[in-house]
């Protein structure tokens, strides 16, 4: 490869335009041309700056590469995908079930909550405390739903108009994407940098770099490395099958966990009953917490045995949190 395609397929490769590069370097655009027409040849003052813009040696861009260096490495594996619009409205169904199962989570336990402090006769800094609660969490809800909700809608006209490619490679993963027959993105990931691979029904969700790609089941070789690299790092993965002993602990542990607040209001009710008071009991929080710190901590043996463990980790946090702060009420007020 010649100089001056090296200094263009550089130049694409970080989204510039001739101009730009110029400005850049203090040139102007016809001088760009002209380099990339090899009709002429950059200074070497100038192959500096191409350098540290590149990101690349003044050898790589100089030298021209050798018979074994040009031939191109074939993948271990290609897909290409198109996908419909049915298609896509059914993985964003599938997709919605877990986006909705927090909101209606909080929802459920704060009216739980507000009900009991209002029929236990709480203070009113308690009921608008959690009534607070209830509409900054809803808030913040709707507009994460909505959100999600119109990514996918402006998603899924640009998802129909593209060809996704995918190359497999020995230790990393090429992801092309084309439109009307025109390479508009290119991505590269090494195995050991995605993030997480989800199924939902008959896709996989690849995930890298902050962006998701859609990967076809069916289509998929049966040995296909996606698989492997599942297999290889579960904690990554979201659908290893989890025995039966571990997913039951762990139901009860969510379970227990979410309900460990609503057993501290009724132990604080109760202790209200025998002595009149009622902030001066919410001590008692804190005598719930080894509930939630148990599902943080079994959350975390599911991870290094390569299960699911996040929902058990984040719901221990949050109710952890949740009754620390409540507990607290004895010391603030």
């Amino acid at each position: 490869m010649a100089v001056g395609e090296k200094i263009q397929k550089y130049r694409k490769s970080l989204g510039l335009s001739q101009e730009e590069l110029g400005q850049k370097l203090l040139v102007s655009r016809q001088t760009i041309s002209l380099w990339e027409k090899d009709q002429t040849v950059p200074t070497i003052d100038n192959l500096m700056r191409l350098s540290e813009i590149f990101e690349i040696s003044v050898d790589e861009i100089l030298h021209s590469e050798s018979k074994e260096q040009s031939a191109e490495i074939q993948p271990n594996e290609s897909y290409r995908f198109t996908f419909l619009k049915q298609e896509l409205n059914e993985i964003y169904r599938l997709q919605r079930k877990s986006v909705y199962k927090r909101p209606i989570v909080f929802t459920i336990l704060c009216v739980l909550m507000i009900l009991f402090f209002i029929g236990s006769s709480a203070p009113d800094v308690m009921i608008g405390f959690a009534f607070g609660m209830f509409l900054i969490g809803a808030v913040s809800h709707i507009k994460g739903i909505r959100t999600y909700s119109k990514a996918w809608k402006n998603s899924i006209e640009k998802i129909c108009k593209s060809t996704y490619e995918y190359k497999v490679f020995d230790n990393y993963i090429s992801v092309n994407i084309y439109r009307e027959n025109e390479k508009i993105r290119e991505s590269k990931c090494l195995f050991t940098d995605i993030e997480q691979i989800q199924q939902f029904g008959k896709w996989l969700f690849l995930q890298f770099g902050g962006q998701s790609f859609i990967l076809r089941k069916s289509e998929l070789k049966e040995n296909s490395a996606f698989y492997s690299y599942m297999y290889r790092n579960p904690a990554n993965t979201v659908d290893t099958p989890v025995p039966n002993k571990w997913r039951t602990t762990s139901i009860l542990l969510f379970v227990a966990s979410l309900l460990s607040i609503l057993g501290a209001i009724a132990l604080v009710g109760a202790m209200s009953e025998a002595n009149g008071l009622f902030t001066e009991n919410m001590w008692a929080f804190f005598l719930m917490t080894p509930i939630p710190i148990a599902s943080i901590v079994f959350g975390y043996i599911l991870k290094s045995k390569g299960y699911k463990y996040k929902k058990n980790i984040v719901t221990g946090i949050i109710m952890t949190a949740l009754l620390c702060i409540y507990g607290s009420f004895v010391f603030v007020f």
